[in-house]
């Protein structure tokens, strides 16, 4: 028997506000997203990627359809709930990096670590650890003023795989990024997803990302229109 895909979307759909004001954002969307790959969202502005990824990540509850995360279905689950779900399983890594400016590069990581109880002494050791594997081990004491947006990004990575989640969803991690330093970005989450066995979803405008991804997903309108694989010969 198989295992039970990462997320798991039973026609999804999304709807903000409600009568002449109402914005279908997602439209009875029905997909599996499986471990150890890296899943590519594209579309347009407002074709819903932004929302689904919300919804993979417990952050918006659907207007209606079924969600599972790891096995494990949502339906009727309180806020509390998704919110240990989301602390103990997942991982965001966002356009902007979300880093905090008076936090040393090592202490931004080790503050995802304190929210899941890690002692002071396993938060430092984890962070500086994770800040290693990323390269950025000489950049672990600097503040994120004193980093490139490259390392910016990837103390980000560094802070989302505290914990070890099994579910990394990235939101335009490239887009404030030059071609070069997004690429190197991209490869990282790869390898995490080749190496760990973890999902990794990505939403992007970026074509430059398709060659990193296992399958594309492609959203207009909510729906999902093109559902293909990449073949991994024609990736490298």
């Amino acid at each position: 028997m198989s295992a039970a895909p990462t997320v798991r979307l039973e026609g999804v759909g999304v709807t903000y506000g409600e009568g002449a004001a109402a914005l279908r954002a997602l439209a009875g969307v029905t997909l599996d997203i499986a471990a150890g790959e890296v899943t590519l969202l594209l579309g347009p502005s407002g074709s819903g990627k932004t929302t689904l990824l919300q919804v993979m990540g417990c952050l918006l509850r659907p207007t209606h359809g079924r969600v599972q995360l790891f096995g494990r279905a949502l339906d009727g689950a309180t806020p509390e709930a998704l919110a240990a779900l989301r602390l103990a399983h997942v991982g965001f890594v966002f356009q902007h990096y979300n880093l905090f400016p008076t936090l040393r590069a090592w202490e931004n990581v080790a503050i995802a670590l304190d929210l899941k109880g890690r002692t002071p002494p396993a938060q430092r050791e984890e962070a500086m650890a994770l800040l290693d594997r990323l390269g950025l081990g000489d950049r672990a004491t600097h503040f994120p003023s004193e980093l490139s947006g490259g390392q910016k990004q990837r103390v980000a990575i560094a802070r989302a795989l505290a914990g070890t989640p099994g579910l990394i969803l990235a939101d335009e991690p490239t887009a404030a990024l030059d071609s070069r330093t997004g690429q190197g970005v991209v490869a990282t989450l790869r390898e995490l997803a080749t190496r760990e066995g973890c999902a990794v979803v990505i939403v992007s405008h970026d074509p430059r990302v398709e060659p990193f991804a296992d399958r594309v997903l492609h959203l207009e309108d909510g729906r999902v229109l093109d559902d293909r694989r990449v073949r991994r010969d024609e990736a490298s």
